[in-house]
């Protein structure tokens, strides 16, 4: 277009400055004193022509200087669109879910963690070797031992109330005899039996605690004394934390290790309460995360009933579908999650289709093809959600042999133009 008006600009001056040297020649061959006729005639019609001429060729080029371009068209060589190799498609009906995109955590249950402790004061004495966090350990291994004065003390209180149980048990034997020929008061019976239910009593509290603490009341009663207590593991699991070296002194209050157990892993997630009401369980979920081999779906198994007072969130309990992937997780854990909730009927493009511009998106669609130049129009579209490499289409929805590849290329060529 500019090169146009500065062509006719340049044609402008040149038809002036050539009729003012007629004019000139004019007057001239006209101021003779003998003019010739014949060239008199012949300048005059020569003139003539020539600004008509001129002027015939202004309109013809104005003309093509001011005509409109074809806008939102593509125009490319036949040789150009067969070595493309572009790709088209028409607009195709999918079903696609809502989604709600969610964060949360590794997490087990509370049952499959344990805080391992000695209900007795004492101090430790060696540590199991390699009990080092990580370490995977079996239900009733030993993990420490340890020396305690109050468990010396325990099991010579349980072997003195047990010595004085076979006593009392004579004694009792004795009154029901001597109460059988009323040669005792009935007071003493009943003081003898007493005295060995108080006993029995006793004996079997002292044998509780004993056991709680790892110590055999047989091996007990026939006098072998146990001096170092072992410290067990509660579940099979892996060591989470140690929190003792050898020599530490400790209380029943106190924790020795945490222990983890890798079964029933799942994830927690946390819904904001806006998302709260498209819950259910057995909604999918999908996880995609390179740590865990990618893209890993998952059921929503159990859905919370309150929320948290400070995020305003709701807990949502998920079990992975493949459980050997599962066992790649790793407790506290962070992972980002799709939950997809109710599905819809849409109509999709490949999101390659879509070429953006100015905050607008349009599709390029084959619009002519005929000897040897392909052109491809430009069409402003309404798109919706995306999700899995393909885009919602709103409007309009009457799309036939959209470009699906290479859209960049073809949308560079419409901006040269």
């Amino acid at each position: 277009m500019k090169h146009n008006i500065k062509f006719v600009a340049a044609f402008s001056l040149f038809r002036a400055e050539t009729v003012q040297h007629f004019r000139e020649g004019f007057v001239s061959v006209v101021r003779s004193s003998r003019p010739d006729r014949w060239v008199v005639g012949t300048l005059v019609i020569l003139c003539s022509f020539f600004i008509f001429s001129c002027q015939h060729s202004e309109e013809l080029i104005t003309e093509s200087a001011t005509a409109k371009p074809v806008e939102n068209l593509v125009i490319i060589s036949d040789a150009q669109y067969k070595n493309m190799g572009l790709e088209l498609s028409d607009l195709a009906v999918s079903e696609m879910a809502e989604i709600i995109d969610v964060n949360g955590m590794v997490d087990v249950p509370p049952e499959n963690v344990a805080m391992v402790s000695l209900p007795v004061t004492g101090f430790v004495k060696t540590l199991t070797h390699n009990v080092l966090p990580g370490k995977y350990v079996k239900k009733g291994s030993v993990l420490a031992t340890a020396q305690s004065m109050d468990a010396v003390q325990l099991q010579q209180d349980y072997l003195e109330k047990f010595s004085q149980k076979k006593f009392l048990q004579e004694e009792l034997e004795r009154q029901q005899t001597l109460a059988a020929q009323d040669a005792t008061a009935k007071r003493k019976l009943q003081e003898a039996e007493s005295n060995l239910r108080v006993n029995e009593a006793m004996l079997n509290a002292f044998a509780a605690k004993l056991k709680i603490i790892g110590v055999s009341v047989a091996k007990l009663q026939r006098g072998e004394f146990v001096t170092t207590l072992p410290i067990l593991a509660p579940i099979s699991g892996y060591v989470k934390t140690v929190y003792i070296n050898t020599g530490t002194n400790f209380t029943p209050a106190d924790v020795l290790f945490e222990l983890i157990s890798k079964q029933h892993l799942h994830v927690e997630l946390k819904v904001f309460e806006k998302d709260a009401f498209k819950l259910k369980g057995g909604q999918t979920v999908v996880f995609n995360d390179p740590r865990i081999g990618g893209k890993v779906e998952g059921k929503v198994f159990l859905v919370g009933k309150t929320f948290d007072a400070d995020t305003k969130s709701i807990n949502v309990h998920v079990h992975l579908s493949n459980e050997a992937v599962e066992q790649l997780l790793i407790p506290g854990q962070y992972l980002n999650a799709k939950i997809q909730t109710d599905s819809r009927l849409i109509n999709v493009l490949p999101e390659a289709a879509i070429s953006r511009e100015g905050g607008k998106t349009f599709v390029y669609i084959l619009d002519n093809k005929k000897g040897k130049s392909v052109s491809f129009k430009k069409v402003a579209v309404e798109i919706g959600v995306i999700q899995d490499g393909e885009v919602e289409i709103i409007s309009p929805l009457n799309l036939q042999n959209v470009v699906v590849s290479k859209v960049t290329f073809i949308a560079g060529m419409g901006e040269e133009e």
